[in-house]
């Protein structure tokens, strides 16, 4: 994996993160739960100071999101070096991103409840799928365009 490719999934991974903590603080927001409350339950996580419901905390919003964007980045990351791997056209690469991002939702609910069941208990679930489906649109969008610029190369 070459730098270019590593700076593309950061990218797509951020750009896909944005979108989906974006997404998540609306939808929450309009469902009860508070604007600010996924990114205080994703502080929660590791801060068990930060706060359970959608008030403003800035501490919650500089932890939350700084471990949301590094896991969006590394996640990115991966989904283009396995899309350059595998991916044979840009469709295969759209699923790839798609398949990355779904499956860190599946390892999200298995692994969140174990680390901090109440803030996994606290975010809408329908919102956290829709939100990696986002994520993983980006991700797959990124791994397509990227598919065209970077064929697997034979090995010799």
């Amino acid at each position: 994996m070459d730098a270019s490719l590593i700076r593309k999934g950061a990218l797509a991974g951020m750009i896909g993160g944005a979108m989906m903590a974006m997404f998540s603080m609306v939808a929450m927001a309009a469902d009860g739960e508070g604007f600010w409350a996924p990114v205080n339950l994703i502080a929660h996580t590791i801060w068990d100071g930060a706060p359970l419901n959608g008030d403003f905390d800035f501490g919650a919003l500089a932890l939350g999101m700084g471990v949301h964007m590094m896991l969006s980045m590394m996640i990115g990351v991966m989904a283009l070096g396995v899309a350059q791997q595998f991916a044979t056209t840009s469709t295969v690469a759209l699923a790839i991103g798609m398949a990355v991002a779904l499956g860190a939702w599946v390892g999200q609910e298995v692994i969140w409840p174990e680390i901090d069941q109440v803030a996994a208990d606290g975010y809408t679930n329908w919102v956290l799928l829709v939100g990696h489906v986002i994520f993983g649109m980006v991700l797959g969008a990124a791994a397509a365009t990227s598919a065209n610029n970077h064929q697997p190369q034979p090995v010799t």
